[in-house]
């Protein structure tokens, strides 16, 4: 009876649940469990409904989980006074832990699947979450942000808002409760664990701390919002300030209303993991792009089509995209975790020998990934998961692969404060009514309530933005000022503009709108009118959307106030004619992303716009330009991707060599994390140019350096 119960509890070091109803265990039954409860510290949930204990029993246990603070109850039910005594002191443990200064890991990363258009990377999206095929499916343009919340098999589709500080706050109490943290699932072999980054910068990132007036959401330019005398006056008087959290004032206690549902759901979702999967348009337009929202942490999921790198024909394109990405990824995180995926291989399967041409394809990617091994996830005997979204084949094993990289990632193990997820509650709390905040205006703000110094701050957002939640870009003064609460909406606004026009342009809503001629020469010419991106943008943010792709090299301005390059939207011109090869810029240590080019186009532009009256006679497509007065003389430059160079021609290269790499210096910086590595070679041999602008410091504003060239 209930003396056996409470002997066994009285050893038991394991046992968490213990249902009880209707057992008839009565005043002296009770006694005897909560004798066992005065030793006992694992049980979690007890159950003693319908079982006539009496207000005799119900003290008894009360009176013994009072002497007791070793009990780790959180549930208990039926014991009258005794249940109260529990709620009330996890309502007092709930409100000393939001308040108090211990730290947990924060269980959420990001997963970004990349790889060539129509690959099937949303399609493996959709069945990471489990939504059904779609063969109608559109193609991503930029880039599509989707929260999931994760437990072996199960991959829910997370919408709601989290309540991150009382999340992790019950996960801290749960933690106390345990004698010895929970143990998941592993597979038979582990894959590849990268370690953490030594630097949490990211693309576009750098860890320096900004200052900035506040900038309320009006579509105000990024620049009217800098104050440099009082970034000189931040700066040395954040240069005193201890990395110690300032100590807080009683008004800064973080208060949260104690709510016992969240306490019991937390308790049973406290091996959860939360996985933001960014699926990124595999369309070469989009690269130039991609550099902005790629960080250093996190899953990569390279996806691609089996049957193309099989077939013949195409096999030479698909082992360039893959390559592509390969070195992409190694270039801006080169500790994180990478899972290659071939995808359609049911029908490949389906053929005479389809377990050879599963091997072939293995064979292929050993050859083409050699020297990534290092951070390439094992499958078993293969380099690279198998499967097919339409027949659903070998998806579960995909989710558990995910699943126990992301858990064993390095940068998982990151402990933060509950005042870290006070302060991202709030900052997200804005959503509803804003797209962004100011470091200087509300972020400052926000922070100074949770007594965060100017340097938690900052390394609060770099955690933030690596994770996927909010969007914080560094690489200058007047981007650091900004803090994008709302990623896809940034991504969709970037994405109105730059896109395939032969996949995601619909000419007909530009002919209704009397736009047609404006958007024919930004799809055709990569030029865009100020009316058209007003339109693009609905006349909201325009000049904010427009300020923000100019300091991201992503848009120059052209001939007039009105008028934009974009040249990601440039078409290859094969017919180009010879092009003097005396002077070669070459990336062939490392490799020439895409997108290199195109920013270095942006910035040429502006330093000849701003050096001399702008000349129409300027001549750009894909892998080209021809400016007739840079530096006074005429200047080509051309990319040659088979190369790995830019190849610069101009009648007195060694004046023009300095300022093109003062520029590939500022790009390498703010968009490449420093990582690229490159040679000036002229007739031959390496030059060093003596006369390159000193870029101090990456974060040196766009106007600033193009003044200083």
């Amino acid at each position: 009876g209930a003396k056996d119960i409470a002997d066994a509890l009285k050893v038991n070091r394991t046992l968490t649940e213990l249902n009880l109803p209707g057992n008839r265990i009565e005043p002296e039954g009770a006694k005897e469990i909560a004798d066992a409860l005065k030793v006992n510290s694992s049980l979690t949930f007890l159950d003693l409904y319908n079982n006539e204990i009496g207000d005799e029993g119900a003290k008894d246990i009360a009176d013994v989980l009072k002497a007791n603070p070793m009990s780790a109850l959180i549930s208990l039910s039926g014991a009258g006074e005794a249940d109260e005594f529990v709620k009330n002191r996890n309502r007092q443990r709930f409100l000393d832990t939001l308040n108090g200064n211990e730290k947990a890991e924060f269980a959420r990363l990001r997963v970004m699947f990349v790889g060539q258009g129509r690959a099937g990377k949303s399609a493996t999206v959709r069945s990471m979450l489990g939504k059904p095929f779609s063969p109608e499916w559109d193609s991503t343009v930029g880039a599509d942000v989707s929260e999931s919340v994760v437990n072996g098999s199960s991959w829910g589709d997370e919408t709601d808002q989290i309540d991150f500080a009382s999340a992790l706050a019950v996960k801290m109490m749960n933690r106390r409760n345990e004698m010895k943290p929970s143990s998941t699932k592993r597979m038979e072999k582990s894959p590849v664990v990268a370690p953490l980054p030594k630097s949490s910068q990211t693309v576009m990132n750098n860890p320096e701390a900004n200052k900035g007036d506040q900038l309320q959401n009006k579509g105000h330019k990024l620049s009217n919002f800098v104050d440099k005398d009082q970034n000189k006056k931040d700066l040395k008087r954040n240069s005193s300030v201890k990395n110690d959290r300032p100590r807080k004032s009683p008004e800064e206690d973080i208060i949260r209303e104690y709510d016992e549902e969240l306490i019991l759901e937390a308790h049973e979702r406290k091996n959860d993991l939360a996985l933001s999967l960014w699926d990124f348009g595999g369309q070469e337009v989009f690269y130039t792009m991609h550099h902005i929202f790629l960080t250093q942490t996190g899953v990569y999921v390279l996806v691609f089509d089996t049957r193309e790198l099989l077939d013949v024909e195409t096999r030479e394109e698909a082992q360039k995209y893959l390559l592509f990405w390969l070195r992409s990824i190694n270039m801006h995180a080169p500790q994180a975790p990478l899972l290659l995926v071939g995808t359609f291989c049911a029908e490949i399967q389906s053929e005479i020998r389809g377990v050879d041409r599963i091997r072939g394809v293995d064979k292929i990617l050993r050859e083409l990934s050699k020297q990534f091994t290092s951070q390439i996830v094992a499958n078993e005997h293969l380099v690279f998961f198998p499967i097919d979204n339409k027949e659903r084949l070998n998806i579960q094993e995909l989710r558990k692969a995910i699943e126990f990289t992301a858990r064993n990632d390095r940068a998982m193990k990151q402990e933060v404060s509950i005042r870290w997820m006070a302060f991202l509650d709030e900052l997200l709390s804005h959503k509803k009514s804003k797209s962004y905040l100011t470091m200087n205006g509300d972020v400052s703000h926000i922070a100074s309530k949770f007594g965060l110094s100017r340097q938690e701050q900052e390394m609060a957002l770099g955690l933030f933005h690596e994770r996927g939640l909010i969007i914080h870009l560094t690489a200058t003064e007047t981007l650091r000022n900004i803090v994008i609460i709302k990623p896809q909406w940034i991504i969709d606004a970037l994405g109105k503009v730059i896109r395939d026009s032969t996949i995601h342009v619909d000419m007909a809503q530009y002919e209704r709108t009397g736009l047609e001629e404006d958007a024919q020469l930004l799809f055709n010419k990569g030029i865009a009118t100020r009316d058209l991106l007003g339109y693009l943008w609905n006349y909201d943010q325009t000049e904010f959307f427009i300020d923000l792709m100019k300091r991201t090299m992503l848009m120059s301005a052209y001939t007039d106030s009105d008028s934009f390059l974009i040249p990601s939207l440039l078409k290859e011109n094969k017919d180009m004619g010879a092009v003097d090869t005396r002077c070669v810029v070459d990336f062939s240590t490392t490799f020439l992303p895409h997108g290199v080019f195109q920013r270095l186009v942006c910035l040429c532009v502006e330093y000849v716009s701003r050096k001399t009256s702008f000349d129409d006679s300027i001549r750009m497509n894909k892998n080209y330009a021809r400016f007739p007065a840079f530096a006074c003389q005429e200047v080509e430059l051309v990319e040659d991707p088979s190369q790995q160079a830019i190849l610069v021609s101009s009648s007195d290269v060694e004046k023009v060599i300095p300022i093109i790499s003062s520029m590939l210096l500022k790009i390498n910086g703010n968009v490449m994390g420093g990582r690229l590595k490159w040679k000036v070679l002229i007739d031959g041999k390496a030059f060093q140019p003596e006369k390159a602008v000193e870029i101090e410091s990456p974060t040196l504003d766009l106007d600033v350096f193009l003044e200083s060239l």
